[in-house]
């Protein structure tokens, strides 16, 4: 009974709010499966956590459950279960279809004052993947669906693998300071968690992940083999210095194998808070090789692509702040900017590229509901000119899709995006949001792009689809929900629904799309 509820108001509400023909009728009675074997998923966290107590230890955080220990071992872990609904199009090309996937975690870990560990392994699974999500004779894909499949070649997959296995070795420079070696996940720009709320869920949100990323959305992550070194200059300052290679994963359920992609990083993060104001600032730099022998995706023809074999070697220079302050009687107001610039080599192609985001927000003193509204313009360079010697393209080089792109059918390259965002927060274990995006290709004869950046070692992993000598991507407007409903036991529901431009299809009136998913995960 449970499971059918679920599946109906995910499926109804996608529908109406797509104001689409396609409801689930469209989806086979094999692909239904896929929602089925999730539901199993479901079944046990809500049995596992059926009859504890809907509010944590007052010393808890809503969002960190209390952690299992036997002696000085700690186990952790988590069970996730997600369906996805998608009504998708490109160009004249339209299908219909549901698949599911799940994740299952497990850590175990040790710290001591000076040194400690931790071996973590990840078991994900997919379920009922759509073998024509793609445009006919091409290999574009309609929507994420035909993703997954081109990077797993079957239908259903599985796979387990070490995602974590490090020595972490503290206060080697008799300060606050943590050495990690080993396999890790990293999420560039959370070097130095903000204290304040306001600014972590910025920081977080709005800020984290946008180059390197741990892609957790997509239910495979990514890792990292190298070293990872953090430092904390008193309580308001950090240094952080990472270099590592990248592993396989993210759309490929094999996240085993490592790929001939190197990333350094460095950053300076210092928190800084006043009587009027609290702020975040970093400097970062971030250096991306990847030596892998694919051909790379950009507007070139075909033909000096694959002849391209040379590196492509990037370095980025960038710089984040943001401020939080409130003004008597209206409420509290910040402000958000992020740039970056960069230099190097696509292949043999000189690279030169940039990219920036001013956001303001404001939160009115309106209790209970807790609004915050927010808006925001992004851009990111593009290149205009196929046949000169310069790669003018912003990348992503390993960020994580989905938190910027919520509506995941293009990247932050080649692109401008026009955001406003509603976000209601009754209680801190409840976040009701919604956003409206307008998005744009920045420069026409480049290319738009559909991806999470490199995860396996036979695809490039960026999609470049021409965008028909138009600036027009799409407009799109969506709603999700995020309830932690105990401390272990969460829920997510999204759904998304788009217009598509002149850059997506040749219609005059434009074509409508839409995309949703429900979420359950039990965390221990």
């Amino acid at each position: 009974m449970l499971v059918s509820v679920c599946v109906t108001v995910c499926t109804r509400s996608t529908s109406v709010l797509y104001q689409l023909p396609a409801t689930l009728k469209h989806v086979s009675a094999h692909q239904r499966t896929s929602v089925c074997r999730i539901a199993f998923f479901i079944l046990l966290a809500v049995a596992l956590t059926w009859g504890q107590s809907s509010h944590p230890p007052s010393n808890a955080s809503p969002d960190v459950p209390s952690p299992i220990k036997l002696g000085s071992i700690t186990v952790s872990g988590e069970l996730r279960g997600r369906g996805q609904y998608w009504n998708w199009f490109l160009d004249n090309s339209r299908t219909h279809y549901a698949f599911g996937q799940s994740l299952l975690r497990l850590a175990v870990s040790q710290q001591r004052s000076k040194f400690g560990w931790k071996i973590g392994i990840a078991q994900p699974a997919l379920y009922s993947l759509p073998q024509n999500a793609f445009q006919p004779g091409t290999n574009f894909p309609l929507g994420l669906g035909g993703v997954y499949y081109a990077a797993n070649g079957r239908r259903n997959a599985a796979s387990l693998f070490v995602s974590e296995a490090y020595l972490a070795i503290r206060g080697i420079d008799r300060n606050h300071s943590t050495l990690k070696l080993g396999r890790f996940e990293f999420a560039e720009g959370e070097e130095k968690p903000a204290n304040r709320e306001d600014l972590a869920w910025i920081q977080h949100r709005r800020v984290a992940e946008r180059l390197i990323g741990r892609s957790d959305w997509t239910g495979i992550t990514r890792s990292f083999d190298g070293a990872h070194f953090s430092s904390d200059i008193g309580s308001s300052t950090n240094i952080t210095a990472v270099a590592g290679r990248a592993t396989q994963g993210v759309f490929q359920v094999n996240g085993m194998g490592e790929m001939n992609v190197n990333v350094l990083y460095a950053a300076y993060s210092r928190e800084i808070s006043t009587k009027k104001t609290d702020s975040l600032f970093r400097l970062f730099a971030l250096g991306y090789q990847d030596g892998r022998e694919v051909v790379k995706e950009d507007n070139r023809p075909l033909s000096v692509r694959a002849a391209d074999r040379a590196n492509i070697r990037i370095t980025t220079f960038g710089v984040n702040y943001a401020v939080v302050a409130p003004i008597r009687f209206t409420g509290k107001w910040d402000l958000l900017v992020w740039g970056a610039q960069q230099i190097g080599h696509w292949g043999v192609l000189r690279h030169r590229a940039n990219s920036g985001l001013f956001e303001l927000g404001w939160r009115p003193p309106v209790p209970w509901v807790r609004p915050w509204l927010r808006a925001g313009a992004f851009f990111a360079s593009g290149d205009g000119n196929p046949n000169d010697s310069k790669h003018a393209t912003f990348i992503q080089p390993l960020p994580t899709q989905q938190m910027y792109a919520r509506l995941p059918f293009y990247t932050l390259q080649n692109t401008e995006d026009y955001t406003g965002q509603v976000i209601i927060q009754p209680t801190h274990r409840l976040e009701l949001r919604s956003e409206v995006h307008k998005v744009k290709i920045h420069s026409v004869n480049d290319r738009w792009y559909l991806g999470s950046g490199a995860f396996q070692n036979s695809s490039f992993g960026y999609y470049a689809l021409p965008d028909n000598g138009h600036r027009g991507l799409a407009n799109y407007v969506d709603f999700s929900m995020d309830y932690q409903v105990t401390e272990r036991f969460g829920v997510s529901y999204y759904v998304g629904a788009m217009s598509g431009k002149g850059a997506e299809t040749n219609s005059l009136k434009g074509k409508k799309g839409g995309f949703s998913y429900l979420e359950m995960s039990y965390r221990f």
